[in-house]
């Protein structure tokens, strides 16, 4: 019996798809990259052409027309994830739309009910749930194993060259929160298992760049639990998750690591004589997040992260984006 295989289509040549994405459909038991696709012909062909990718495109159009293509990866920048997932919708093609799902709460609503009328599955890449160590605190939290959680501290910062770099475009809608920070904002609200109810924050632009260059935000959730989020874009490579209970404390020091350590701490150890290593090994995320989506193409499976909670992560940010302006904490 022949194997079913979902084919994909790179919406665009960005790096997340090339690096990324187009590994972890090698390895994928369900899933294989066929197309790529630009506004530039020649670029397109020159990308295909180096990474061995079958077919190319001068158009996003043609890609998305394509009867050999199920579904389509949007890693465009940020401010088109809305147009072209709804034109994809409409074409019959499945969606796997890079972070962040969209810059509103309005276009995610617009972007899923195009998903709903055209019965096509729509999910936001967010990779680093898949993680087992992440999963873990969110268990660990679950389970009141270090008891009534006070105060979380998420971060993802790292340098970056401004230089023809569409993060740092105000018309692409770049800036760090919606960049780096919104995967920070994801895992406190992952871990925690709920939505906060309050938000602050901070922007700054080091440059005149018309975005934030780097973002402090603060999330209250219901239970009283305070989550710290930072982004940056001018500063050394961060990227870690801490979790304070009232009996121990949950460190992630490696959030993006596949098979990153978890670390236990109890009581008032301060030389960590006492502390418990958790090893978590796991295999590429990337991959993971390929076999479940193209699962849920395959079988009719409902996904694990439905489209409504990239939603969610947008509302929060789109909140401390406005608390940033006005300066008051916003209420969700």
């Amino acid at each position: 019996m022949e194997k079913l295989i979902v084919k994909y289509g790179l919406l665009s040549t960005a790096q997340i798809g090339l690096n990324a994405h187009l590994p972890a459909s090698y390895q994928s038991e369900n899933s294989e990259i066929i197309s790529i696709s630009s506004r530039n012909s020649e670029k397109a062909k020159s990308v295909a052409e180096k990474y061995n990718i079958p077919k190319w495109y001068g158009s996003y159009e043609d890609q998305i027309i394509d009867s050999e293509v199920d579904a389509i990866i949007n890693s465009l920048p940020n401010n088109m994830h809305c147009e072209w997932t709804i034109k994809a919708a409409e074409a019959g093609k499945h969606i796997l739309c890079e972070k962040p799902l969209a810059i509103s709460v309005k276009e995610c609503k617009k972007m899923i009910d195009a998903a709903k009328a055209n019965n096509v599955v729509l999910v936001e890449a967010f990779t680093h749930r898949w993680n087992p160590h992440l999963r873990k605190a969110k268990e660990l939290i679950g389970s009141n194993k270090i008891g009534n959680i006070s105060t979380l501290d998420a971060s993802l910062c790292f340098n970056s060259d401004p230089k023809g770099n569409i993060r740092f475009s105000k018309d692409l809608t770049g800036g760090s929160l919606w960049d780096a920070g919104c995967y920070a904002v994801y895992a406190a609200r992952f871990v925690m298992s709920e939505e906060p109810v309050r938000v602050f924050g901070i922007a700054h632009d080091n440059g005149n760049w018309g975005i934030d260059t780097s973002f402090v935000g603060t999330l209250e959730f219901k239970n009283g639990a305070i989550a710290n989020i930072t982004s940056g874009m001018n500063q050394p490579f961060r990227c870690q998750i801490s979790i304070d209970g009232s009996d121990g404390r949950i460190e992630i020091p490696r959030m993006f690591d596949d098979s990153g350590p978890i670390i236990i701490k109890y009581g008032n150890d301060r030389e960590g004589q006492n502390d418990n290593v958790i090893s978590t090994p796991s295999p590429y995320r990337f991959t993971v997040q390929f076999n479940e989506f193209s699962e849920c193409v395959l079988s009719g499976k409902k996904p694990d992260f439905p489209p409504e909670d990239g939603m969610r992560n947008t509302r929060v940010i789109e909140a401390l984006y406005e608390s940033s302006v006005t300066g008051k904490i916003i209420e969700i």
